[in-house]
């Protein structure tokens, strides 16, 4: 009898041991997990404290910014009245500063996207008659006297491509240029008939790419704008280039409609 009651009661332990350690290993990983979470949550509460640090300070620089601001206002508004300005003179002056100051943005978001070719050499970008320009020496595009697109500089053509699709409703003037060496064959006359040619090329390949046709169009200059001597054969090396500039959106000037329209007021 006595054989008989062990033989129920080991196994029943041995049960009982096995589903504790069963619970007790489920007991660690949960507490494992909870642990876990505690501190994603006190990660979390100390993100959320630098946030609203920050957003804090962000909201007193923008007062303070929004101060100087009025203050500035305030002493534009004094100036002109020294001044004698009328309240519409006024607008206007400030209209026009806001145009300049959007013009000057368009100028650096541009010139940023254009860095990396920049510090390539593959283009030079330069500011000149009050445009943004963007040069591309002949010898990179073209063979002399030709026409035809070389690889890299099909290459160049397309990376510029990529950075000035990005410029929004804006105009681009293709402008061939060349040295003062004349040339006369079957198919060019003239200097200016080779540097309209290589822009119409550059043109037509860059609408290839993706620019729009309607806000890009080809100009020959021969050799009548240098930007170097023609004397030397680097100066002439210079002076054989494409250039792309992006013409100035300034917008309306103040009475010009009026003007030529003889006075009279749409």
């Amino acid at each position: 009898m006595r054989r008989a009651l062990l033989a129920l009661l080991i196994p029943a332990v041995l049960l009982s041991g096995c589903k504790r350690k069963e619970l007790e290993a489920a007991l660690d990983e949960a507490n494992k997990k909870l642990s876990a979470t505690e501190q994603a949550l006190d990660a979390e509460k100390a993100k959320n404290k630098q946030l609203q640090s920050e957003n804090q300070s962000l909201q007193a620089k923008i007062a303070e910014l929004e101060g100087s601001i009025k203050q500035l206002e305030s002493q534009i508004d004094d100036l002109a009245r020294k001044a004698g300005m009328t309240a519409q003179e006024l607008e206007e002056l400030r209209k026009e500063k806001a145009k300049r100051l959007a013009e000057l943005q368009v100028y650096k978001d541009l010139f940023g996207r254009l860095k990396s070719l920049v510090d390539a050499g593959t283009i030079q970008v330069e500011f000149r008659k009050g445009m943004l320009v963007v040069k591309l020496a002949s010898a990179i595009l073209f063979d002399s006297g030709k026409t035809e697109l070389k690889g890299e500089g099909q290459q160049a053509l397309t990376d510029l491509s990529v950075a000035l699709k990005t410029v929004g409703d804006r105009e681009f003037l293709v402008a061939g240029h060349t040295d003062n060496i004349p040339i006369k064959t079957a198919r060019f006359k003239s200097n200016w008939e080779l540097s309209t040619s290589r822009a119409i090329e550059v043109v037509r390949y860059m609408v290839e790419q993706g620019m729009d046709p309607v806000h890009i169009a080809p100009a020959g200059f021969g050799e009548f704008d240098p930007v170097s001597d023609n004397g030397t054969e680097e100066g002439r090396a210079l002076n054989r280039r494409i250039e792309i500039i992006l013409m100035p959106k300034l917008g309306d000037i103040p009475g010009m409609k009026e003007m030529l329209m003889g006075g009279k007021k749409s």
